[in-house]
């Protein structure tokens, strides 16, 4: 399986959130914000107080919705290790000889849910598990699935698991 070669370069892309989304729940935010104004304007006084809880409630909720929100990444498979980078510059890069474990999931129906990656851990504080992957996460899983399939060395174990049943 440590045929890395043909793999070499191999790129694969999470967009992230899609401008759809993006602009869907931009109008939304505004639309309830302006709802929460145009009340607040027909109330008067008495609706001061509530107009200050609605508007820390609306940016809470942005502040949320900024945190939960997918960035866009990519996952690179080279010749000396496997990187994924996200737009906001996090990296997390795993030797192959590091890799000790690729973990997939199924729906009962056989489609592939998300793929998850195991590396030794060197350094206080790092965790097992690098990075996972869902379906919706990445634009082409499944062959992200078979490129690690052909890339991962000897030493590193191929786990598949049914989960939902």
């Amino acid at each position: 399986m440590a045929s890395s070669a043909p793999t070499d370069g191999q790129v694969f892309i999470g967009p992230g959130l899609s401008p759809f989304k993006r602009n869907a729940t931009i109008v939304g935010v505004i639309a309830v914000t302006a709802l929460v104004f145009w009340i607040a304007i027909h109330q008067g006084v008495p609706a001061v107080g509530s107009t200050i809880i609605a508007v820390l409630f609306i940016l809470g909720f942005v502040y949320y919705l900024r945190l939960i929100a997918p960035v866009p990444f990519t996952i690179t498979l080279g010749s000396e290790s496997l990187v994924k980078r996200s737009r906001r510059g996090e990296v997390i890069e795993v030797r192959w000889e590091d890799l000790t474990r690729i973990k997939e999931e199924f729906f009962p129906n056989g489609k592939r849910i998300s793929i998850s990656a195991y590396r030794k851990v060197n350094e206080p504080g790092q965790k097992a598990r690098a990075w996972a992957i869902y379906r919706d996460d990445v634009t082409d899983l499944d062959g992200l699935a078979e490129a690690l399939k052909h890339a991962i060395p000897e030493s590193c174990a191929w786990q598949s698991e049914t989960v939902h049943e």
